[in-house]
């Protein structure tokens, strides 16, 4: 019985400390990555640009190769969409909402299933002889479910964008992107 007390004391204390720290998550989450690709900036923009070649370098593609995607509005640029249906990524939508020719693209992002609102962003910007790009993430973090996703999703974001700016790096510098 006195095992029990114990094992249920314990347990308790894990729950409360899960609780507090989900409830210190910030109300807006953030996350940068940037990498130099050995290319001009004109050579990288049309994969940041166009929601068909994002897919050629995202991560989320390597994570879910099943992964319904189909996309519609632009094919670059403002209006160009695409939305998403897997098993590991689940449901959501991307599209472009600013464009600014070889200097940034912003997009907003949805998820079924969460509240607030996201953007990535993309900056382009010159570093030796080569392109500095910075992937940034900015979205609301509404409620202890929207700060709960937060907790588990801000800490494997950073990795993501990581793989993602790799894999770009080496579609561009290896020429395969013409």
């Amino acid at each position: 019985m006195k095992a029990l007390k114990i094992i249920g004391f314990v347990v308790i204390g894990i729950l409360a400390l899960a609780f507090a720290f989900v409830l210190i998550q910030p109300s807006k989450g953030h996350v940068e990555k940037s990498i130099v690709i050995n290319a001009p900036a004109s050579a990288i923009f049309p994969h940041l640009n166009n929601m068909k070649n994002f897919t050629a370098w995202s991560p989320w593609s390597k994570m879910d190769p099943e992964a319904l995607q189909t996309f519609e509005g632009a094919e670059a640029g403002v209006g160009a969409k695409m939305n998403w249906d897997g098993e590991s990524m689940g449901k959501g939508s991307q599209w472009v909402e600013e464009s600014v020719e070889n200097e940034r693209v912003k997009t907003g992002l949805s998820f079924e299933g969460m509240e607030g609102k996201a953007w990535a962003e993309f900056k382009l910007g010159p570093e030796g002889n080569g392109t500095k790009v910075v992937w940034t993430y900015d979205g609301d973090n509404v409620g202890l479910g929207g700060k709960a996703m937060w907790a588990m999703m801000g800490m494997m974001l950073g990795g993501q964008y990581e793989d993602g700016l790799k894999d770009l790096k080496q579609l561009v510098e290896s020429g395969s992107a013409q």
